[in-house]
């Protein structure tokens, strides 16, 4: 794992290196399948503190994928729990760091490490989930992307969205 890290991290910083423009570098949260780093907030937080320098300061942010989040184990499933997350991960990232989130459903098992993602509301994630996550106000300005399985079924993801942040 330690290995691992040094080999993003010096893969990250080569990328960054020289750069000059204004568009962040986001790291994604991982599902965790195999030997996969960045299935955690504290790896996420690991790999940005060595690479963060006062001249990288703002070229790092996170995206927050919710069916790669809840594959690697953080319950997104009610409000209670979504709370709970999104502060652990104020506490170990940041949320100044949260540029944009993955909405994604999960047909996969709650902590199972498998990235498979569904439409909104019919995976195991569910419409309570995403209820609490499009009404969380402290996510209001964070952009949100689908990335559900069928184009078809886009359009219905994101009335749906609307809908459960309207109620």
């Amino acid at each position: 794992e330690k290995e691992a890290i040094k080999k993003v991290v010096s893969g990250l910083k080569e990328v960054i290196k020289n750069y000059t423009g204004s568009c962040q570098l986001l790291i994604e949260i991982s599902a965790g399948a195999g030997m996969v780093i960045g299935d955690t907030f504290e790896e996420i937080a690991e790999i940005i503190k060595k690479i963060e320098t006062t001249k990288t300061k703002n070229m790092l942010g996170v995206c927050f994928d919710t069916a790669h989040a809840f594959a690697s184990g953080y319950d997104l499933r009610d409000a209670k729990t979504v709370t709970k997350i999104f502060n652990d991960f104020d506490k170990i990232i940041g949320l100044s760091r949260l540029k944009l989130i993955h909405a994604n459903d999960s047909q996969a098992e709650f902590n199972s490490k498998k990235d498979r993602h569904a439409h909104i509301g019919f995976g195991k994630i569910g419409q309570a989930g995403f209820a609490a996550i499009v009404s969380n106000k402290k996510l209001k300005n964070i952009d949100l992307i689908l990335e559900t399985p069928t184009d078809a079924g886009t359009v219905k993801d994101i009335k749906l969205l609307k809908k459960l942040r309207d109620k």
